[in-house]
């Protein structure tokens, strides 16, 4: 890549100009700014969402259109200037508009955390009086989502939450590719801290807008994730996670001024991340043992945090024990073709109709008033498709589509690969289907079969036949059917009624954190105290993996 030079590449829009390094994405670049558009593929030039306009370019300016940008705008598209940010990359001037629907429009959620929190919420007056600022934001940074809550101090309580896709997702899925871009390029440390703080700014700003607060009044923010997570926020290289033995640069909790981090909220503002275990059992986990109370729950007790990166934490006869798995983001929708968050226009339930031989499905509408047309497909969504697809018996046990079926929503994609039509074309505005592709099904299969590896060589190395209770949070975590879950073998076999479906455990964790600072000092007592089990190095690992990826 070639050297950092301002005076070579500039993207003008809304008659502000943007300084960039050449060779960055127009995504990149205007997410820096603080400008976040959608990008439901996580910047691979899927989901075509992240159309711009250039109106004004140099010769040279930008890359040429790549195969994925040719199949996303037709000719005529391409010919008025059309682009999708996530490919084009920028080589010298060029003045950009950006369309309403490419914008990505924050979903604001009063109480965000229905499940979890209500048990936890409300500070006494005694404790509220201490807090010498009004509010302050809790911030479950993962992998692929980055949720945010803004919160009062005084009175203890969530005020509103909203979530967006983590804009890193544009250098790789998982916490190995960024980790990569890092040790390949020097520059791509700052990009991605940048990236992260722009999502985090963006998210912070829209929460004060939307409950009439002056973001500069918010005087504290506590922030979880995983350890790459945490690293790439605080500026610090986690080169050293991609290699044996995968060491953190630290592990405790860090506080510092959000300004030194680039936060523009109220960069006098205390930001503190919470203490990790691991290389890759991070500030998130702790989080959520602290939201569940997992310290206080009957031995074999196992809290399951699906994300990109699964983590599981379970109570033992001799404390708390742990490991992580490498689960990809299939969970939440981005590794599925058709994948989306679980916003407003996700199918996020089917059902298989016997009578048709198609699946009947639900849309997620947040708001009764503006109904969203089907616009993708979120975690729970792919979960129930794959479940009731192998109840009905068009999915093998193998994870192949039957052939001889009979549905006449089973047929050939585009590269003659079987495909599942969920969503018909006239359901939709753009008239492409919602299918579940072959190749989405090995990605369910790759993560649920990471997730179950995990969990049976945890409970096989502290004496535990399987799990007493599982605790199951996640991104995910407060739509997922238990029974679906059961059905393609996230889970070891056991009664549903003995799995709880926690929500976002994490974001309550660090919500908990924030509202009551005696938290963080369980959260240290918790890190140094629990034991890890590394799945690479154990011996079978490989034989429980293979038994896993079976339906």
């Amino acid at each position: 890549m070639q050297p950092m030079n301002p005076t070579r590449a500039r993207i003008r829009i809304n008659g502000q100009a943007i300084r960039i390094e050449p060779g960055v994405s127009l995504m990149e670049a205007l997410v820096s700014a603080g400008l976040l558009l959608r990008s439901d593929c996580g910047g691979r030039g899927r989901c075509g969402k992240c159309r711009v306009r250039t109106t004004s370019i140099v010769p040279g300016a930008l890359s040429e259109p790549e195969r994925s940008e040719l199949a996303s705008l037709s000719a005529g598209l391409l010919s008025n200037g059309y682009r999708l940010a996530c490919c084009a990359r920028v080589g010298g001037d060029v003045a950009v508009e950006i369309p309403e629907e490419s914008r990505l429009a924050p979903e604001v959620v009063q109480k965000g955390l229905p499940i979890l929190f209500r048990k936890w919420e409300g500070l006494s007056a005694q404790e509220s009086e201490k807090r010498a600022t009004r509010c302050g934001f809790a911030v479950d940074l993962g992998t692929t989502t980055i949720a945010v809550y803004l919160c009062d101090l005084h009175t203890g309580s969530i005020i509103a939450s909203t979530s967006a896709r983590n804009p890193q997702a544009i250098f790789g899925d998982d916490v190995i590719s960024r980790i990569s871009a890092v040790r390949t390029d020097s520059q791509a440390l700052p990009r991605l801290q940048r990236m992260a703080v722009s999502a985090i700014d963006w998210a912070a700003s829209a929460l004060c807008r939307h409950a009439g607060i002056d973001s500069s009044s918010a005087g504290e923010m506590v922030a979880v994730g995983n350890s790459t997570m945490v690293h790439l926020l605080l500026g610090e290289d986690p080169s050293s996670l991609g290699v044996f033995p995968y060491t953190p640069q630290f592990c405790e909790d860090r506080r510092q001024p959000a300004g030194k981090v680039g936060l523009s909220f109220n960069p006098a503002a205390h930001l503190h991340t919470l203490p990790l275990i691991s290389g890759y059992l991070g500030a998130d986990i702790i989080s959520a043992a602290i939201a569940v109370g997992l310290a206080n729950a009957p031995v074999g007790t196992l809290l399951v945090d699906v994300g990109t990166n699964g983590e599981i934490i379970c109570l033992t006869d001799k404390g708390l024990a742990a490991t992580s798995c490498a689960t990809g983001p299939a969970f939440e929708g981005a590794a599925i073709r058709h994948g989306m968050q679980a916003t407003s226009g996700a199918v996020d339930s089917v059902r298989f109709n016997r009578e048709t031989g198609c699946l009947d499905y639900t849309v997620i509408q947040r708001n009764a008033d503006r109904p969203k047309p089907p616009a993708g497909i979120c975690g729970s969504g792919v979960i129930t498709a794959v479940a009731e697809l192998l109840r009905a018996g068009i999915l093998s046990k193998s994870g192949s589509y039957n052939v001889g079926a009979g549905s006449p929503c089973l047929r050939p994609g585009e590269n003659g690969v079987l495909e599942f039509e969920i969503v018909p074309t006239n359901a939709r505005r753009n008239h492409i289907p919602i299918t579940l592709t072959q190749a989405d099904v090995r990605a369910v299969q790759l993560a649920k079969g990471a997730l179950r590896t995990g969990i049976d060589l945890l409970c096989r190395e502290n004496g535990l036949r399987r799990p007493r209770k599982i605790l199951l949070a996640g991104a995910f975590g407060s739509f997922i059917n238990r029974l679906d879950a059961l059905t393609i073998g996230m889970f070891p076999e056991m009664d549903a009624d003995a799995i709880d479906v926690v929500g976002n455990a994490a974001g309550a964790g660090a919500v908990m954190a924030l509202l009551r600072p005696d938290y963080i000092e369980q959260a240290r007592r918790m890190a140094t105290a629990t034991r890890v089990l590394d799945l690479a190095a154990h011996p079978g690992f490989q034989t429980t993996f293979v038994e896993s990826l079976s339906f």
